[in-house]
């Protein structure tokens, strides 16, 4: 069995219109992960494989987590092999199915990702994958009220008036997805040092899930967002001399990271004048383990635990929940309706 595995620290940021993840789990989130939807994308399939919710004891609170497996099944495909000098044909088809293992913590949306094989699914797998079952969830709500609306107009005679779809579609929006990757101060300054210039920075505002901002800039840009009625924006630094200040990039950087909902892209040019460009997924955390517990309650305890040791160590920033008593009514009820 395969040793040395990499975990990935994430935010998994959803919302529907004005509404976020937990207020759509019940009808949406939680069908889209449980009811073995299946994604085609060329030769390859997409799924989700023993998907459990778990609740585990951390210091004292139960939090429930959504654990599982994304799964691309797939036919690898050769035409001809190399012996000696020789090319010969040789047709061979095999099936091949890596897997990566996902946690989503839902009292603070961070996701914690384990790559189990050469080539397992990436996040932007299971992001255009989660996307997607929940969109086939919504669709199949849509159609059913649709249809349950214009039966009961044929059961009445024609008195009762039936929603539009259009109109159905707009009271249930399809999910605005984000993943961001969690950073440390450590990976941007690593990477700034290599830069011999820096010609631009921009910074994507992302709609957070229940938490609040932890710098004053970034508040006071998503105040005027609001007022836009835009849940995204971005604004770009560029250079007006020969590069843009290596120590203000670096600070401002570091409180785009801690924040959690902002995206972060950097360009320039190395020590050698090649041109060089960094994004969030480059700064991204990751941290070692030796091996992959088979209970799913204790890996999700232990990552989860790993997770709370970088918020003490003052790696990562803890998730401020701005109304922590609300996300907590909303898990009980979530509980209380499964269960």
């Amino acid at each position: 069995m395969k040793k040395n595995y990499n975990v990935e620290f994430w935010n998994f940021v959803c919302h529907f219109g004005e509404l976020k993840l937990l207020d759509r789990y019940l009808q949406f989130v939680h069908p889209a992960f449980m009811n073995n939807h299946v994604r085609n994308h060329g030769d390859s399939r997409w799924l989700f494989n023993g998907v459990q919710l778990i609740e585990v004891d951390i210091n004292g609170e139960k939090l429930p987590f959504i654990y599982g497996r994304i799964v691309k099944d797939t036919i690898l495909e050769r035409e001809q092999v190399l012996k000696g000098s020789e090319l010969i044909d040789d047709s061979l088809s095999i099936q091949n199915s890596p897997s990566s293992i996902f946690m989503l913590s839902l009292k603070e949306h961070r996701i914690f990702f384990i790559k189990e094989q050469k080539d397992a699914p990436t996040m932007d797998n299971f992001k255009a994958t989660i996307e997607r079952f929940i969109n086939d969830e919504i669709k199949s709500y849509i159609d059913d009220e649709f249809h349950r609306q214009r039966s009961l107009r044929l059961e009445r005679g024609g008195n009762y008036k039936v929603t539009k779809k259009r109109d159905l579609e707009a009271s249930y929006p399809r999910p605005d997805i984000e993943v961001i990757p969690l950073s440390s101060d450590a990976d941007i300054d690593e990477f700034i040092k290599g830069m011999k210039s820096i010609d631009k920075l921009t910074l994507k505002l992302v709609m957070p899930n229940s938490e609040y901002d932890c710098n004053d800039f970034f508040k006071s840009w998503r105040k005027e967002n609001k007022k836009f009625g835009h849940p995204k924006s971005k604004v770009e630094f560029s250079k007006s001399k020969k590069t843009l200040p290596h120590d203000e990039v670096a600070d401002l950087s570091k409180e785009a990271v801690n924040d959690g909902n902002i995206l972060i892209r950097m360009s320039g040019r190395d020590i050698n004048n090649d041109k060089l460009t960094g994004t969030h997924e480059e700064f991204k955390l990751t941290r070692a383990i030796s091996e992959i517990n088979d209970s799913p309650r204790v890996l999700v305890k232990q990552t989860y635990e790993s997770f709370l040791e970088l918020i003490k160590g003052g790696v990562v920033r803890a998730p401020r929940i701005a109304n922590l008593k609300s996300v907590r009514d909303k898990l009980n009820y979530i509980r209380e309706m499964i269960n």
